[in-house]
């Protein structure tokens, strides 16, 4: 689907809208063209004889005629403009909604600010076209197939030598619309430009204070920033020509029919009255015919942005339920990695190579290696944030891709790497992704994370706000409300991918000891360096490479004496050292 018909589909919903919208600008169009009608026979008239009654029925027709116009005319824009404010609110969710089915390999090739800026200010371009240009074009193509014919039976001579500059209007018009769209389609892709930057910068704002860079960032802002500004002279000057250039053309057509609708006054082919109508009509149509030229600019502009969201929105989503998805309502939580071989897109390796694992329900599986091992894309083929081959993951017996997304994900409470925190209160934090969570819930699962004690002694309780990301909240604090909010799920599958990091080591063995009786009653997956999270579990898998290295318990692997007791060895000796 080309970015037009995607447009164009939009009005599907508002069909009915549309129809009367646009009769309304007939209708519009139809009672203001009787004003010159009404004027042109009052000139003749009134030329013979000039009495009360006369000014006062053709002063009241004239005002009759220009109150129903406007009647039409509030009708239509109400009618036209708000439908395209609800053609951009379908729009905009659309967009968001086809931007949280992205994978993450979209996001890390496409800048946060570049998408803002197409939700944002791609979209008021694209608005602009299914409301005011619409409309004006409409009017437009109304007023010409109503006034022309009219001003014809005036004098097809005089019409004729007032549309003799319409070549060089379409000339004109041709000339500066390519070049307008490709522009303004310059300017869009800088304004993400642009966005991105203030982005980043907001985001990062403690590291640039940290290291005494504001006065680095605001030069280089400023620099973007006044490229943005020269891209958007270059389209205002283009712009700027176009105008100018098509109202001349028009102005061109006035004059000739001054000095030759005078002659024919004149010459009496025509009457003052016929002559005053025609230049009535002409008058009307100047404004539609200059409307053209800035509907085509408007046009260029909402299609070069339309293109640019069109380029996401024609993105299909790499995971997403297929045909080989089950009416399935619920998992049980056994997992099996079948020859699992996962290689990123952009990579030469591949990140995991011949896993070969099972899991049974209820059981406690840890996960350890050195960065890069693997550990992580494990996890996120799990809750298919990556995709495997089909058949290498398979979710109670089954491959995951027989699982609705939504079953397999409702089902796993999951907290990765990088804690991410709504700039909402604690407590809404803690319940997303639960509808109508209770107090009760909210403070329990605070409690099992080892976080409730922190939230009492905050002024405003779990009604705190964090900030944008959580900025005011520790670390280990974001790590333990995002624990919270995995365990109030109440999820079958349970993936900590070191989500104890950033707390000590008392607080660890507390979460721990809450932990512990909860994972009974599910399958849990815990990724971690520190041997003290991971020694308890049922299993512990060694990753080295992308492969399975080493597995046992506990002790069995201390015994064994391979890479998970030099890490034991090895984080003994550093307690040791702390200590010392």
């Amino acid at each position: 689907m080309t970015p037009l018909r995607k447009l164009i589909s939009y009005f599907a919903r508002y069909k009915r809208t549309l129809i009367v919208g646009i009769a309304c600008v007939f209708m519009t169009n139809l009672v203001r063209l009787t004003a010159p009608l009404v004027v042109g026979r009052a000139v003749d008239d009134l030329a013979s004889e000039i009495t009360h009654s006369k000014l006062l029925e053709y002063a009241g027709l004239v005002i009759l005629i220009h109150v129903t116009q406007g009647v039409f005319l509030f009708t239509q824009r109400r009618l036209l403009i708000n439908m395209s404010r609800d053609i951009e609110y379908d729009l905009r969710n659309d967009f968001y909604e086809h931007l949280q089915k992205l994978p993450f390999e979209f996001y890390q090739t496409h800048r946060t600010g570049d998408l803002m800026a197409r939700a944002t200010n791609d979209l008021s371009a694209v608005r602009m076209i299914v409301g005011p240009a619409l409309m004006y074009s409409m009017n437009t193509v109304f007023a010409m197939a109503l006034i022309v014919p009219l001003m014809g039976s005036v004098s097809w001579r005089l019409t004729l030598l007032a549309f003799l500059s319409m070549p060089l209007v379409a000339a004109a018009t041709n000339y500066f619309s390519k070049r307008i769209h490709d522009r303004f389609e310059k300017v869009q892709e800088y304004f993400g430009a642009v966005s991105n930057r203030a982005q980043e910068s907001l985001a990062g704002v403690r590291v640039i204070r940290a290291y005494t860079q504001e006065s680095a960032e605001i030069e280089s802002f400023k620099q973007v920033n006044r490229e943005f500004v020269n891209r958007n002279l270059q389209l205002i000057r283009l712009s700027g020509i176009f105008h100018p250039i098509l109202q001349f053309f028009i102005g061109l057509g006035f004059i000739a029919v001054l000095w030759f609708g005078g002659r024919l006054v004149v010459s009496g082919q025509i009457s003052i009255g016929q002559f005053v109508q025609f230049t009535l009509l002409l008058g009307y149509l100047v404004w539609p015919m200059i409307a053209l030229g800035w509907v085509i600019n408007m046009f260029q502009r909402g299609m070069a942005s339309m293109g640019r969201m069109h380029n996401i929105m024609s993105i299909e989503p790499a995971i997403r339920d297929t045909a080989e998805a089950l009416g399935i309502d619920e998992i049980e939580g056994e997992i099996e990695f079948r020859d699992l071989t996962f290689t990123y897109g952009n990579a030469r390796e591949p990140a995991l190579k011949d896993i070969n694992l099972h899991i049974q329900p209820g059981e406690t599986v840890a996960f350890v290696g050195a960065v890069g091992s693997g550990k992580s894309t494990l996890m996120n083929l799990i809750a298919r944030l990556l995709d495997a081959e089909p058949g290498q993951v398979l979710i109670d017996g089954r491959p995951i891709r027989e699982i609705p997304l939504g079953v397999l994900r409702s089902s796993i409470g999951y907290v990765p790497q990088e804690t991410f925190l709504f700039s909402e209160t604690v407590a809404e934090n803690i319940a997303f992704g639960v509808e109508h969570a209770i107090t009760e819930e909210i403070e329990r699962a605070a409690t099992e994370a080892g976080i409730a004690e922190d939230i009492l002694e905050f002024a405003e309780g779990f009604e705190t706000l964090v900030g944008e990301r959580g900025i005011t909240l520790s670390g280990g604090q974001k790590q333990r409300t995002a624990i919270a909010r995995a365990l109030i799920r109440r999820p079958k599958i349970l993936i900590l991918d070191d989500a104890l990091s950033s707390v000590d080591t008392y607080t660890e063995e507390r979460i721990l000891g809450y932990l512990r009786r909860i994972m009974v009653a599910r399958t849990s997956l815990i990724v971690s360096h520190r041997v003290s999270t991971v020694k308890d579990a049922d299993l512990i898998v060694v990753l080295e490479d992308g492969q399975i290295a080493e597995r046992g318990t506990h002790d069995s692997l201390i015994a064994r004496g391979g890479i998970y007791a030099e890490l034991y060895e090895k984080q003994l000796l550093e307690e040791e050292l702390a200590a010392s």
